[in-house]
């Protein structure tokens, strides 16, 4: 055994001379309140744990009489969670208490491989929340509760060195020694310890101690660091733990809420005995409900105002004058959004109302170089001609429609004059559109077969568009027409299938266009769709559902000639069919057989009759009554709340 002396006077040699009664084996731990030893208790060798007071600490009568409340207190305790005390003796100079020898380590050695399991954390707190809901009721505040203190004993945790242990009934004048030292660790001692209150200083001091110690063992770091001692004190009066969950993500939100409240601030938030947060430990280990809140997003400025009065009214009073603020900015902010809005609602109304004036006077323009043409006279033609080719130059960007317009108006004139003065026309106007896309090329290609009456030249110029182009309802609109004209070709004709098969594509392309041009917001188009849809309803004898599309045509632009033109049409042929009766043949699927008692040729309506034209024409009715279906599905197109992007699906 060695023979120097410790640095606090003691020595192995100088002990076993003093303790009669014990054999020293080695020394396992010292601190400010003594040194601890290992030794064997001779007569019964029981192996114990010898806390000793050293001479020169001895000298102070406070020291000596911490020494022994310490040995009192621990004498009157007696719990498995706690180390037991077995002998209190002076020896010369000497004080001392033998207690059990706990062979496991102390947990701040444990800490250092790593943060502990969950249910290890869970089991060391009901451990130890016991051992002092114990030492509470039988009247012994710890003061001193840290992962140092708390030894292995197996499957168990022991709670050791009471050192700084008072009974909760004595008065004291604060934490402070003489020297004025705080009295405990820093990392671990409550606010109300290192404030100095001394009548606030109860068990709940304990329970701050315990829950710094389990976030600790919980996340391998303190509730509140810093790089010295004052440092910490200032963070645990004025700082907020970090929550455990952003320090390790499987922390329990039970166990984080009741962690934060041991660390509560205020004594009366906390914990208010250790028994009830004992219950809390074993009902988050058992899965049940805690009496802890979960911590709140706005619980930091909560704590924050508690603390801080003074600075939270201030902060309070300002915030309420920036909220009046912010409502008298957001009003008149909204004020000068209403004032642009109108303006720029006014302008754009100016804008609409110009642009229908400059079409209004164009169209007016061509109907009047139409009439000129008609004449016959050739000055008057001349002239015509002149006043077309004017507008074609003027509203070249500012209205395409306008221009393809004149260039089908003049194309029909030169298809009527001469074949020769038709191919000059051609070649003008191909000349006219060199320089343009493909798209625009074939647009005035397109006009100019429409003027020439050659409509399915023209429908595949328009086919050709509309694969150029698929967001486009210009190309599919402008081919409906054209269908139509050859759907009324056909009636003269009297070809029933190829005006059902002409009706169909009109009424395929009008959907089509129609839906693209209600996505693009398309107000011109969408009129133009409108307009022919109303040609058609007409030709299929529904003069009343076209009347409804020409109203909502005029009502979005008043300026359409042949809108006003078309309606005084409708009404007269409604007024016919007001007054005339005609019979309803319907189609009948049965097959008729002709006088050889062969069966009748098939009709392109799947109906086998022997009068094929006959009831192709009723089909031809029938079809023209559902349409007012086909209307309202339409109707419910334009009604609709146009949306605020196109829509991606693609039209074919």
């Amino acid at each position: 055994m060695p023979e120097s002396l410790h640095e606090n006077g003691l020595s192995a040699a100088l002990l076993n001379r003093t303790l009669s009664g014990y054999s020293i084996v080695r020394e396992v731990g010292h601190g400010s309140m003594g040194v601890v030893y290992e030794a064997r208790q001779n007569g019964v060798g029981r192996r114990v744990a010898i806390k000793c007071l050293p001479p020169n600490m001895a000298l102070r009568d406070r020291t000596v009489k911490r020494f022994l409340r310490e040995a009192e207190a621990m004498g009157r305790l007696s719990h498995p969670n706690i180390v037991d005390i077995h002998e209190v003796g002076t020896a010369g100079s000497i004080s001392y208490f033998s207690m059990k020898f706990v062979e496991g380590p102390p947990l701040d050695r444990v800490l250092k491989a790593g943060p502990l399991a969950i249910a290890d954390v869970l089991a060391i707190g009901i451990d130890v929340s016991s051992a002092l809901a114990h030492a509470h009721s039988r009247g012994v505040l710890h003061r001193d509760i840290k992962p140092s203190n708390l030894l292995r004993d197996g499957d168990r945790v022991m709670l050791t060195d009471f050192g700084l242990a008072r009974p909760l009934d004595q008065e004291e004048a604060g934490t402070m020694t003489e020297s004025g030292d705080l009295v405990g660790t820093p990392l671990y001692m409550s606010p109300e310890q290192i404030s100095g209150s001394g009548d606030a200083i109860d068990g709940r001091s304990d329970v701050w101690g315990l829950g710094a110690t389990l976030y600790e063992l919980l996340v391998q770091r303190a509730p509140f660091g810093g790089p010295n001692a004052q440092t910490i004190l200032n963070a645990i009066l004025t700082k907020d733990p970090v929550l455990p969950h952003k320090l390790r993500d499987d922390v329990p939100r039970d166990l984080e809420a009741v962690l934060l409240k041991c660390l509560e601030k205020d004594v009366e938030r906390r914990y208010a005995t250790a028994a009830g947060l004992l219950e809390d430990l074993r009902a988050v280990r058992d899965g049940r409900p805690v009496s802890a809140r979960p911590p709140r997003f706005f619980d930091p400025a909560l704590r924050w105002m508690r603390r801080n009065p003074v600075e939270a009214g201030v902060g309070v009073l300002l915030l309420g004058v920036a909220a009046i603020f912010a409502v008298v900015w957001q009003s008149s902010q909204q004020q000068v959004s209403t004032v642009r809005e109108e303006k720029r609602t006014a302008e754009q109304a100016r804008d609409a109302l110009q642009t229908a004036m400059d079409l209004a006077a164009a169209r007016a323009e061509l109907l009047s170089a139409s009439r000129l043409w008609r004449t016959g006279v050739s000055d008057d033609q001349g002239e015509a001609f002149e006043r077309v080719a004017n507008v074609i130059e003027e509203y070249e960007t500012r209205s395409p429609e306008i221009v393809l317009e004149a260039v089908e108006l003049t194309a029909q004139w030169f298809h009527e004059r001469s074949q020769e003065d038709e191919g000059k026309f051609v070649q003008k106007i191909e000349l006219m559109s060199s320089g343009q896309p493909l798209e625009r090329r074939l647009a005035f290609r397109a006009a100019m077969y429409t003027g020439s009456d050659l409509f399915e030249e023209a429908i595949k110029c328009h086919e050709q568009r509309a694969r150029l182009s698929p967001r486009n309802p210009e190309p599919l609109l402008s081919a409906v027409p054209l269908h139509r004209r050859l759907a009324r070709k056909a009636r003269d004709e009297e070809d029933t299938g190829a005006r059902l098969r002409e009706t169909s594509l009109a009424l395929s392309k009008l959907r089509a266009g129609l839906d693209l041009a209600v996505s693009a917001r398309n107000e011109t188009l969408v009129v133009r769709a409108l307009i022919e849809r109303a040609r058609i309803l007409v030709d299929l004898d529904q003069p009343t559902a076209a009347l409804n599309d020409i109203r909502a045509a005029l009502a979005k632009d008043p300026t359409r000639v042949e809108a006003r033109a078309l309606r005084s049409a409708a009404e007269r042929r409604a007024e016919v069919l007001a007054t005339k009766t005609a019979p309803t043949m319907k189609p009948t699927d049965v097959a008729q057989k002709d006088t050889a008692g062969r069966e009748a040729p098939t009709s392109l309506l799947g109906v086998k009759t022997p009068d094929v034209l006959e009831l192709t024409r009723t089909k031809i009715e029938d079809t023209g009554k559902n349409l007012r279906s086909i209307y309202r599905g339409f109707k419910d197109i334009l009604t609709a709340p146009i949306p605020q992007k196109p829509t991606d699906a693609k039209r074919e």
